[in-house]
């Protein structure tokens, strides 16, 4: 497994855009259907900030997860990741993202597009996460 996939508490991890309700339910009877944490949440390696997998990480809360699967970059550095605003209202980039991260709000849901690529994941068995 990558060194850069590491286990964490998912209320360490902070949020910079809103779930969906409906999106996140899905994902929870998906889990609890296959027992399995199928893909790692990408995380800023520095302040934790969720880049990808907010709903995979409000779904970890719901069910009382100990620990998930993510995947560490040094985001704002890391020029193979690029965010783009899905709402052109919104102006977006790592700086953004991280400032939100850090502020007591959050963007609209499916506010930022993160493109980036990591490595092949072996899926967790939940049960390995509730410890």
């Amino acid at each position: 497994m990558n060194e850069n996939i590491i286990l964490i508490n998912p209320h360490e991890l902070i949020a910079h855009e809103r779930v969906n309700l409906f999106h996140a339910a899905s994902i929870f009877f998906e889990m609890l259907i296959l027992r399995q944490f199928k893909k790692p949440i990408i995380i800023d390696s520095k302040t934790k900030t969720i880049l990808d997998g907010h709903h995979r990480c409000y779904v970890a809360n719901r069910l009382g997860l100990k620990k998930v699967p993510c995947y560490q970059i040094e985001y704002i550095n890391d020029i193979s990741v690029e965010v783009y605003s899905r709402r052109p209202e919104i102006f977006i980039n790592k700086e953004e993202v991280v400032k939100m991260a850090l502020s007591p709000k959050v963007f609209p849901e499916k506010t930022t597009r993160h493109e980036y690529k990591i490595p092949t994941f072996k899926p967790w068995v939940i049960a390995e996460l509730w410890k």
